[in-house]
């Protein structure tokens, strides 16, 4: 007894609806700009050479994984990318890197559409 054409495309077409679509939730899930509100920050240094961020997230099931930086009119941006899985990344961080912007009077954290929370000097 062979199956028909309709069910063999109906089995293969549930099976990569099966595999693809977790796949595809988990990587937008990975790459997710967090918000500013979710994120603590325990300390900030900046020094002519170099800029280092401390912290972590406010609920204990966030994963950081990398962030972006802007630069504009002497203000740092930098936007937190984390996860909401458990799976790789780690709940507090470190971001560590050279300053090539010279004075910086400020630095906010960005989020999500127009989110921003000034984190240096002390707000």
């Amino acid at each position: 007894m062979s199956m028909r054409p309709n069910m063999k495309f109906s089995i293969i077409v549930s099976a990569v609806i099966i595999v693809v679509v977790p796949i595809i939730i988990g990587f937008y899930m990975l790459n997710k700009v967090v918000d500013p509100d979710e994120i603590m920050v325990a300390r900030t240094e900046v020094s002519p050479e170099l800029i280092t961020i401390k912290g972590g997230f406010a609920d204990s099931i966030s994963r950081y994984h990398d962030y972006y930086l802007s630069h504009h009119n002497n203000s740092l941006f930098i936007q937190i990318k984390g996860s909401k899985l458990p799976i790789g990344g780690s709940k507090d961080f470190t971001i560590s890197f050279s300053n090539p912007y010279g004075n910086v009077d400020e630095i906010y954290l960005l989020g999500p559409g127009n989110s921003k929370k000034k984190i240096w000097p002390n707000p």
